[in-house]
């Protein structure tokens, strides 16, 4: 994330996030419940990921800091009760940022987690490093760096899916482009690297962290917006803010079907030109051939927050249902057990920011409006992650009230909900 402009692609903060404190409201009182759990972070805890395995146990990573030492922990939602801490890594000489931060990937007994390493003397010069867990010797493995350009760059924003025999699926922008690198050319998609652009690449890595294969997907995207993936019924999805060079920069999804990537094609033509990075990418989410993204724009400066969905593992996009408009960024989706859409999103029209869930019927229809939590604005917290286990929403977010803390809530979709959604029309 760069908030100056640079040489290069320009860089401007549109990001908003917030400090949040525990409030629940609903448009439906007493149908959907929001628990605040209590959160095995202590003190001096952010930048916080939720994650859910095949069996459906989650796990909550958070990064500490003690003075300038960093480290990475996680820990497991077991009946009710958080298994104790356990850290990953340390170091401190990471490059922490409250929108490019580690989180971990879970897959049956494997573990994949990562973060970021300074690699030079630039303000963006870094690189993505990931551990495998050996289920053997029950331990880490050593780090290792996923891209092999061996280029001081921008290298993060990074997004993981388990996959089959234990491999583990990664995304992330990567700046070697930006410094002259190989300019190498992925056909399969039809488009190859733009020489000093940004682009966005993925790999299978083994259990043991051997990169499998390697790709291109795009050769020329938005510098510093979060891609997301999900696994539909046919393979891996991709989602990232895409940039031309005309500059504009809406959603774009690229899919791995029969062997091979997909050209890049838009999720909707918001036609959102600007001349900067956002900061703000979108989120993806799958079951089976149910594909929900949810995404930030803001054409003609109105922001606003909205979600496609697609029955045919994202070939096709239903016209954007607008969560939001007006003082709002997002974004988070999951899928529930039963279909039910959830949207996360950001609602700073008052001087107390919200952090607010919205439900979808799985055909598009907008059920409830929840508030999670309220404070005053401040990026610090950084971006509210959300999962779902089950037919319930788990949300992770940072509270500065006091001093940094990870905090944790349940939010339990009432099932008599999805009958509802024809009682209200509109975003909000």
């Amino acid at each position: 994330m760069k908030s100056l402009i640079s040489t290069g692609p320009m860089k401007l903060m549109f990001a908003f996030c917030i400090g949040l404190s525990m409030q629940v409201t609903t448009l439906f009182a007493g149908q959907t419940e929001v628990e605040l759990i209590t959160s095995p972070a202590t003190a001096n805890s952010s930048l916080s990921r939720v994650v859910a395995d095949r069996k459906g146990r989650l796990y909550l990573s958070w990064v500490s800091e003690d003075g300038p030492m960093l480290s990475l922990n996680y820990s497991r939602l077991d009946k009710g009760n958080w298994s104790s801490p356990e850290v990953i890594s340390t170091g401190d000489d990471w490059f922490k940022n409250w929108a490019d931060f580690p989180f971990l990937s879970v897959n049956g007994d494997n573990m994949t987690a990562l973060w970021l390493r300074i690699s030079a003397e630039g303000a963006y010069d870094y690189d993505v490093e990931a551990s495998f867990y050996n289920t053997k010797d029950q331990r880490w493995g050593k780090a290792i760096k996923i891209h092999k350009d061996g280029i001081n760059a921008e290298h993060g924003f990074v997004s993981m899916l388990p996959m089959n025999d234990g491999h583990t699926f990664i995304t992330w922008l990567d700046g070697r482009e930006t410094r002259g690198g190989n300019q190498a050319a992925d056909e399969s998609n039809g488009k190859q690297d733009v020489p000093g652009a940004m682009t966005i690449r993925a790999g299978v890595f083994s259990k043991e962290g051997d990169t499998i294969e390697e790709w291109v997907l795009d050769g020329s995207v938005c510098d510093c917006c979060q891609t997301s993936s999900a696994m539909s019924s046919l393979g891996p999805l991709v989602v990232y803010r895409d940039r031309t060079e005309d500059e504009i920069r809406d959603i774009y999804i690229t899919r791995y079907i029969d062997g091979a990537w997909t050209a890049p094609a838009a999720i909707h033509n918001d036609d959102w030109k600007i001349a900067g990075c956002p900061v703000n990418g979108p989120s993806i989410a799958a079951n089976g051939s149910q594909v929900a993204v949810a995404w930030f724009t803001a054409v003609n400066d109105i922001p606003r927050v909205k979600l496609a969905i697609s029955t045919d593992d994202g070939a096709s996009f239903s016209a954007p249902a607008m969560v939001a408009d007006q003082n709002t960024v997002g974004r988070g989706a999951t899928i529930l057990e039963s279909g039910i859409i959830a949207v996360s999103w950001v609602s700073d029209a008052t001087d107390n920011a919200k952090l607010m869930l919205s439900f979808y019927s799985p055909e598009g229809t907008l059920l409830e409006h929840t508030e999670v939590a309220q404070s005053n604005a401040s990026r610090r917290s950084g971006f509210p992650i959300i999962e779902s286990v089950g037919n319930d929403v788990y949300v992770t977010w940072t509270d500065i009230e006091k001093h940094n803390q990870v905090k944790v809530a349940r939010v339990r979709y009432a099932a008599d909900s999805k009958n509802s959604g024809s009682k209200h029309s509109g975003s909000k």
